[in-house]
Formats: structure tokens, sequence, C-alpha cells
């Protein structure tokens, strides 16, 4: 008898603390298509997606059951395809940062990367008469990008302050944008999807 009991108490503590444990996973959102800042997100704009539990409240994260909340609502900042959306980049758009300036340039086809999307990070850079080594560059990101039916696009760009004064020396024939390979995502985020949520 006294094995069955401990058998019953042992079997008793586990369902007691698998009632009161909390999941390793939970399901939150990300960004399904990229969004300008300002733009509107829609229903199609954001997908579920498996992250640690634990990471939902420390990073700020949207959970599934809350993207009621999110939709029909626009971007804070631009958003990247795969992003974890978290409720600071959701709101009234903050676009320029403080230290940062908008700028639009025009680039040629072959000149920028054909793949680029709203959120990515890039490298500007063009000749330059005055700059020391003979060319100007800078890191941006981009916040909307308009191709020309009579070839290459239009993009919108948030640049530092510091460096867009360096923009004016460029010369544009020279303008090169290069994607640079920076994950908003946390890493500690996993990417499974779950197809039920």
């Amino acid at each position: 008898m006294t094995g069955l009991a401990a058998v019953l108490v042992l079997c008793t503590a586990f369902a007691a603390w698998s009632i009161t444990a909390e999941p390793e996973e939970a399901s939150v959102l990300r960004v399904a298509e990229p969004l300008a800042a300002g733009q509107v997100i829609g229903q199609g704009d954001v997908a579920a997606v498996a992250v640690a539990a634990s990471e939902v409240a420390t990073l700020g994260l949207v959970p599934v059951a809350r993207a009621s909340e999110v939709v029909g609502q626009v971007a804070a900042v631009p958003l990247r395809e795969g992003t974890l959306l978290s409720v600071d980049m959701v709101g009234s758009p903050a676009v320029p940062r403080a230290g940062f300036v908008e700028v639009t340039v025009a680039l040629a086809d072959g000149r920028w990367p054909m793949s680029i999307q709203a959120g990515q990070s890039i490298s500007l850079m063009a000749a330059s008469p005055v700059a020391e080594t003979g060319v100007w560059s800078a890191p941006g990101t981009v916040l909307a990008v308009e191709r020309v039916e009579s070839g290459g696009a239009l993009v919108g760009l948030e640049l530092p302050e510091s460096a867009a004064a360096g923009l004016v020396t460029a010369e544009p024939a020279s303008l090169l944008m290069v994607a640079t390979a920076v994950d908003t995502a946390p890493a500690t985020a996993t990417t499974e999807e779950r197809s039920g949520d």
C-alpha cells in the first residue's frame, strides 16, 4: 500500500504542476508583408509564429489573441517581413527619429537591390569629390520604394543627420544602394509557424 500511495501522490503532484506551469511557447504576430511607416496594417499583413513564452512580456510582443487590436492600426516604423511585432511598432509614425533625416533619392536600374522593401537596412554610397576617400557612404533604413515606369526607382530613406550633409556633394549618377544583413527580429525567437493559428 505504501508504494501505491507514493505513486498516487506523485501523479497528483504532476497533475497540479501541469495545470499551474506556464506553456513553454506562445503564439505571437509577425509581419507577413513589408509595411511602410504610416501604412495601415491589414489582416494579411500579419501571421502567427511560435516564440518562447518568456519573451512575450520581455519584448512586448503582440499575442495572436490580440490581433484585432493591431489590424486597422498604422505602422509606427517601417517593418520588414518576418519581424516580430511589438506594441511600440504600432501607432503614430515616428519618422524620422531624433538624430535622423528623411530623404528621397533617385536610383537607376542596376544601382539598387530589386528585392528592396520598406524596413530594409541599407548602405547608400556615391562618388564624392570632397570625401577623403573619394566615396561618400551612409547607413540607412528604407521607408518606401516607388518603381518608376521609365526605369529606376524613387526610394525614401531615413539617414543619420550627421551623414546626410555629404549627400549634397555626391554625384547623383554614381549613387549605389546595397542591402545590409541586419536582422530586426530577436535572435531567441523561433520561426516555426503554427498552421492552426
